[in-house]
This record gives structure tokens, sequence and C-alpha cells, in this order.
């Protein structure tokens, strides 16, 4: 029988897991429900205003036929600049979720199995967050809708898609197939190039599977059935994404021009000069993630040196560390600028937390840390969770205020042009701590800067 004192300590630490469990969805409801619509999310829900959620999703999939821009869409046409009752509030619930999902399922792509009331697995959780949110990638979340219903969702879509590949599920059930080949179809259109780079992962790690004759053709539908229909769904994705509008949009146009698009043609036409351009892009695409390079080298050469006989984690580094190759590699295509870096490298940064995060779940595992000290781990984490609950609120509260006033200064034209008065400086005040902001409702806003935690870096004009 356990005595009181122990029972106080469970009881303890059950309310103060489910504490830390709570700060995620917490801290992205209230972020989503003090957001203001920014101009881009003002302007396309004025210029489908008129349309019907199905001619809206033809006119998508002939632009760009990406998952978020689908669900942008359709949720602008619903939503008012700031939160009202009724469907507004239900998408902006959706978001919140969608943001949340984000942080709990590469939580379990972390310690490899589903979260417990543990300090161990909460502290992971919200290291999860805190690491995005210190980060410039933290843009993806807070600038705009437009950006946190399109590359949040499609970074939700990567994280979710890759789970079963990482906890070994097994399953022959229709509704697990069916399940699978919806989240892969899902990844395959979330974005241009993370299911293309995990597909070539896939096949690679198939092959040499293969030629050493561990696994056969036929353990590929029975033994990893669910992987295998995971991957159908993810091929059938990437072919609806291209088939579409993705390729002319990214390709040719004012898109091409602004970022520099260079033809994989080139090669064959320009040898020199195409390898050059594709280099050049590559070392200025790394400009804000290089510190990876010897972070995730030492990640493995550590697995190799210090867990001679485990293997797994190693096999999860290198898998990380050969995505973030193949997804800088696919990107010198173009040169992301400042404007597209946080919100399109991101899968790149989540790749790089995800890794640090496993080496010190493994090191916690290995070196059989204490409770107590992985309840202090715990109990830093939380705290820094309500500091940025408080920071965050704080913020968004005080714009939400400013903003609500000025909003008469737009002037709807359903299908048409928006026409806006002149209005005083709309520019949001980043939050004190966490330098946490969205962009003005009126305009495109001015451009930000990466002098965010003393980085020094401040973006192109």
């Amino acid at each position: 029988m356990k005595k009181r004192g122990d029972i106080d300590k469970d009881n303890f630490k059950k309310w103060f897991c489910i504490i830390g469990y709570v700060m995620v969805p917490v801290f992205f409801v209230i972020l989503y429900f003090l957001m203001t619509e920014t101009y881009e999310d003002i302007m396309q829900g004025n210029s489908e205003a008129s349309m019907s959620v199905g001619g809206i999703i033809d006119r998508i999939y002939n632009y760009i036929p990406r998952l978020g821009e689908f669900y942008q869409h359709i949720a602008v046409h619903y939503m008012t600049p700031q939160l009202t009752f009724g469907l507004d509030m239900v998408f902006r619930l959706i978001t919140a979720a969608v943001a949340s999902g984000t942080v709990y399922l590469s939580a379990i792509f972390v310690v490899g199995r589903k979260l417990k009331l543990d300090y161990k697995d909460v502290a992971i959780c919200l290291c999860v967050l805190l690491c995005i949110m210190i980060s410039i990638f933290s843009e993806a979340y807070t600038y705009r809708f437009s950006y946190a219903n399109n590359y949040v969702l499609g970074l939700l879509a990567a994280v979710a898609f890759i789970l079963p590949f990482r906890l070994k599920m097994l399953g022959n059930k229709w509704w697990k197939l069916l399940s699978v080949a919806l989240l892969g179809f899902a990844f395959g259109i979330s974005t241009e190039l993370a299911p293309v780079a995990f597909l070539i992962l896939a096949i690679v790690w198939v092959g040499i599977e293969l030629l050493r004759k561990r696994i056969t053709w036929g353990d590929l539908f029975s033994t990893y059935r669910l992987q295998t229909t995971a991957m159908l769904g993810l091929v059938a994705g990437l072919a609806f994404f291209y088939i579409g509008g993705g390729i002319g949009m990214r390709t040719g146009g004012g898109y091409a021009n602004v970022y520099d698009y260079v033809s994989p043609m080139g090669i064959l036409k320009d040898p020199l000069t195409t390898a050059f351009k594709l280099v050049h892009h590559v070392w200025y695409n790394i400009r804000y993630i290089f510190f990876a390079i010897p972070l995730m080298g030492m990640f493995i050469f550590l697995e190799i040196v210090l867990f001679k006989k485990e293997r797994v984690y190693l096999f999860w580094q290198v898998m990380l560390t050969m995505f973030c190759v193949l997804f800088v590699g696919a990107t010198s295509l173009i040169a992301v600028h400042d404007d597209l870096y946080p919100r399109f490298m991101i899968p790149i940064y989540v790749a790089i937390v995800l890794a640090a995060l496993l080496f010190i779940n493994h090191v916690i595992e290995y070196a059989n840390v204490g409770e107590r000290i992985l309840k202090r781990f715990a109990i830093i984490t939380v705290a820094c969770g309500g500091v940025l609950i408080v920071d965050t609120t704080f913020a968004f509260v005080l714009y939400n205020r400013t903003m609500a006033p000025k909003l008469d200064a737009i002037h709807y034209n359903p299908g048409g042009d928006l026409v806006i008065d002149r209005v005083e400086e709309t520019t949001m005040i980043p939050s004190p701590i966490f330098n946490l902001k969205q962009l003005p409702p009126f305009d495109w806003g001015p451009a930000a800067d990466y002098t965010k935690f003393g980085l020094g870096i401040e973006r192109e004009r």
C-alpha cells in the first residue's frame, strides 16, 4: 500500500503534467483568438466572397493544389477580421488544433510512443513549442493566418505521416489502411519538397534492405502493409499536386523571377553556369541554419561512439540528416529570400529540433536520469511555457484593441479590389520577451528583422 506522501507526489505529478500539456492548446487558442486577419487574409476572402466552396476548390486546384491553400481559402471565406462567434471561431479553433498537433506529434516522434503523464514527456513536448517560438520560424505560426493555415498544416501532415514509420505501427484492418492512405495523400500535397525528400529516402531504404536480404517484396505487403499503403497514398498525392497548377506556378512567371528559379534542364544546356548558380543557392539557402551541419553530424558521431548496440536512434538521426540534405538540395532551384525563408524552410528547422531532442531523450534513457532531475527539467519548461503565454497574451491583446476601431477603414468589394482608407501607423509592437508579432490588416506590412535573440541579421530590403 502506498504511503500518503507517495500518493501526494503522484497527484502532484499527474496534475503538473496535465497543466504542462494543456499549455500547448491554451497558447495557440489565445494566439489565434486574438490575431487580427492580415491584409493577405482579408484580400483572399474578399476576392472569393461571391464564390461557392466548390468554386474555391476548383480555383485553388488550378492555381496551386497544396493542402494548406485549400484550407486557407475556405477558412478566410468564413472568417472575420477579428474574433466573432460562429464559423469564424470554429476555424480559429481548427487552426489552433492544427498548430497544437504539430507540437504533440513531434513529441511523440521523439519519445517513440504515446505521451504519458511523465516529467520527461511533458518537458520534451514543451521544448518543441519553445524551440519553435524562440526562433525566426515562429513567423509561420504568428505572422498571418495564411501562413499558419498553409505551412503549419503542411507540417502537421508531415509529422503525422512519419509516425507509422517511427512507431513501427502494424495492422491490416481496412480503416487503418484507408486512414494511412489518406494521410499519405495529404502529405503528398502538403508542400513542394518534403514529400519528395521522404519518398527518395523510403526508396533508398527499401533498396538497401532488399539488397541485404533483410526484407522481401512480400514483407512490404504483409509486415509493412500500413507503411506501404501510406507510401502509395503519398505517390497519389504527388501526382495530384503536380498534375494541377503546382509546377507552373513555381517554375514560371513572377515567382520564378523573384526567387531566381534555375531549371534543372540547364545542366544539359549550360552545365557550368547552372552548376555555379545551384551551388550559390545552396550556400545562400543555409545561411540561417548553417549550425545544423556540425550539430547533426555531432549527433550521428556520438550515437556511433556512445551507443554502439542501440541503432534505432542512430537510424533516425541519419534519416533526419539526409532529409535536410535532400530538402536543401531541392531548394537550390530557387534562392529562398527572407520573405519566404521562415515558412518555406520550417520543415528543416523542425527536423533539427527533433534530432536534438532525440539525442537528449536517448541520453536520458541511457543514463537512467532520476525523477528528481527530470522534475526540475519539467518545472523549467512549464515555467517558460507560462511566460510564453503571458508574453503573447499581453502583446496580442494590445494589438487587437489597437486595430479594432481602425477596421472600418477597410471597404470590401466582393470579387474586386479592396479599398482601404489611410490609417495611422499599424505595425505591431512585438511581444517583449519572445518577440512574437503579426502583420497588419491594411497592407503587406514592413519587412521584419532578424535581430531576434541577438542574431544580428537584418532582412533584405
